[in-house]
């Protein structure tokens, strides 16, 4: 899949300038960025487009996790979706969604969850809509070393399916995994691979951002 001319400003200020990102199924994507940089206009832009298309479903997990404090993580997945309580709780104990390891804690308040813990229940919150594209801001931000892990096996776990994910990240350890990784810088999409060839070092263009 291809998205091509990828245009977006704010006022006189160039945030994406006419780029292109491609992407196939069981294919993850890094998208490497410094700060500011548009790495989450991008995925926005992304989310927008296939939200009107029928290619392929779409689910977003944004860097600050979107739950409900007070409810219990179960309730807060039910805010995400149409099925009821036990659609939901037959879907956590599903082959897709059993290694997120939602069902050791469905039933307590998010208030009392740790951070990995609500980074699991973002995403479960999403793929309970059985998305084939997953976009994901900072997937990695604040979560410790165990936490860290457990997404990363489980992203593993969702390209084996057959899926696409597509993250949009500072961090570097993140994008080991992944099959293709562009360098977003001055609002162009560079194909870290190409640059490779020419025997140009990403992470130096990538200091020169700062």
């Amino acid at each position: 899949m291809n998205l091509e001319h990828i245009k977006k400003t704010y006022g006189d200020i160039t945030i994406l300038d006419d780029t292109s990102i491609t992407f196939s199924p069981g294919e993850a994507v890094g998208i490497l960025g410094v700060n500011g940089s548009g790495k989450s206009t991008l995925l926005n832009y992304i989310a927008e487009h296939y939200i009107k298309s029928e290619e392929v479903r779409c689910g977003y997990v944004p860097q600050e996790n979107p739950l409900f404090p007070e409810l219990a993580a179960v309730d807060n997945i039910r805010m995400w979706t149409s099925l009821n309580k036990k659609q939901i709780i037959e879907a956590l104990h599903s082959e897709a969604l059993l290694p997120l390891g939602i069902t050791e804690f469905m039933d307590r308040p998010v208030k009392k969850l740790s951070g990995g813990m609500k980074k699991r229940l973002s995403i479960a919150s999403v793929l309970i809509n059985d998305p084939g594209l997953l976009l994901m801001d900072e997937p990695l931000a604040a979560l410790d070393l165990p936490a860290k892990q457990d997404i990363v096996s489980y992203m593993r776990s969702y390209l084996s399916r057959g899926n696409i994910v597509i993250i949009a990240s500072h961090e570097e350890e993140i994008f080991h995994f992944c099959n293709r990784v562009y360098l977003l810088k001055h609002g162009k999409l560079i194909d870290t691979a190409e640059l490779s060839k020419q025997g140009i070092s990403y992470l130096s263009l990538l200091r020169d951002s700062l």
